[in-house]
């Protein structure tokens, strides 16, 4: 098993093991010329929440066929329908689209030292519109607490004209002023979900 791969299935954390998952494939899709996948959906939750949000899966979008590619040949997993698995790593690895919603500009890097890697994670403000599209139209209450959460924690680092004009473009800025109008200081029960749909 190569390093890295080792140090993905000696993570102290599934955060961790994420961090340096995410982090190898960048790496490895990068060395094939494509750009590296970016983090989205529940997995992009369990990081920005230390993992007290739990995925049960790696949501990725990117360049699908060099996703494929490298992880087919490090022997590791194998293509079950839309997912990738590998029983030795522990993981289910999905990459349903090519691009994110939302801005790359927004994207942020995340350095990981243990394997000298980075990691591409959706923009915070992108990621709480995804919550939102879910807890509106999917009506998930999980997910309309896990918007609050994420607005309350990253409240000082969000750009709030980018986070509303996204909602408005995706017909959610009514739950989004709801939440903001809320009391500071609040408290929103954190909750933990299995395997999204």
């Amino acid at each position: 098993m190569e390093p890295e791969l080792g140090k993905v299935k000696g993570a102290r954390s599934e955060v961790e093991k994420l961090l340096i998952f995410g982090a190898w494939l960048s790496k490895k899709v990068r060395e094939k010329g494509a750009k590296p996948p970016i983090v989205v959906g529940g997995s992009a939750v369990e990081i920005y929440s230390f993992g007290h949000y739990t995925s049960g899966d790696v949501d990725l979008v990117g360049t699908r066929e060099a996703v494929k590619d490298v992880l087919l040949s490090s022997g590791y997993f194998r293509e079950e329908g839309r997912l990738f698995v590998s029983d030795e790593l522990e993981l289910f690895v999905e990459v349903p689209d090519d691009s994110p919603a939302g801005s790359y500009e927004k994207v942020r890097v995340i350095k990981v030292p243990e394997i000298e890697g980075e990691v591409y994670v959706i923009g915070i403000e992108d990621l709480i519109v995804d919550r939102l599209c879910a807890c509106v139209f999917r009506k998930s209450r999980d997910d309309c607490a896990w918007a609050e959460y994420l607005i309350r924690k990253y409240r000082n680092e969000i750009d709030l004209s980018y986070l509303r004009e996204r909602a408005e473009e995706e017909k959610v800025s009514r739950m989004l002023e709801a939440i903001l109008s809320k009391r500071e200081g609040r408290n929103v029960r954190r909750r933990r979900s299995r395997h999204e749909p």
